[in-house]
């Protein structure tokens, strides 16, 4: 069994993101960079960058969740940890579903639930629009997706332009605040962008110290 930190929360379209209010607005996180590579070989990392969140989120942690401070256990430093517990995977509609159980504080608050997600890509004026939305999660979201928008700038640069936006369910909106947000999983997306930015380029991922603010 895999602990997953905070980063997978946030990945997932933030299965326990975090919320000031119960009127459960928007979360947004948007990095814009550019990746020193063509845009067939940006195309094929986010792709299966999107594939592992789908079916083996373990194999994540040697790359994209690098240096993201795995959680190690349940009473860890985070009010909130999701065991990861398995997942199914439809190749040919590209829809998969996440098992997982929820801890706030140590204690197993929803047991084995399911986190559905379906994945689409487009090109629209030689803009690729890769998306993955997130189907249904019980009561942990009311809504979420995450998008990668690539155009290339010559034939070894592409533009990437990457959006998360989160709406919280009910327990989620009252249980921590924006700040936590803001330092739980902000700084995690960016250094996932980062990680994936760094394989795309080279083909792998050197360990580095926590970004944390």
């Amino acid at each position: 069994m895999r602990y997953i930190g905070s980063i997978v929360l946030a990945v997932l379209c933030a299965i326990s993101a975090w919320a000031e209010d119960t009127e459960r607005q928007t979360r947004r996180v948007v990095v814009d960079t550019v990746f020193n590579c063509s845009l067939e070989r940006a195309n094929a990392v986010i792709d299966t960058f999107v594939y592992q969140l789908q079916t083996d989120i373990n194999a994540l942690f040697d790359w994209a969740f690098l240096g993201t401070e795995n959680q190690g256990d349940t009473k860890g430093k985070d009010a909130v940890a999701i065991v990861y517990t398995g997942n199914t995977y439809d190749e040919k509609t590209r829809t998969g579903i996440l098992k997982f159980t929820v801890y706030v504080l140590g204690l197993a608050w929803f047991k084995n639930r399911e986190l559905g997600s379906v994945y689409r890509d487009s090109v629209v004026n030689n803009t690729r629009f890769a998306r993955l939305d997130i189907t249904y999660s019980g009561s942990l979201l009311q809504n979420a997706d995450g998008q990668f928008h690539t155009t290339a700038i010559d034939a070894d640069r592409t533009n990437v332009h990457f959006e998360l936006n989160v709406v919280l369910g009910r327990f989620f909106s009252a249980f921590v605040t924006n700040k936590t947000w803001n330092e739980v999983a902000v700084w995690r997306i960016k250094m996932m962008i980062e990680n994936i930015k760094e394989y795309a380029e080279t083909g792998k991922v050197e360990p580095k110290k926590s970004k944390q603010k």
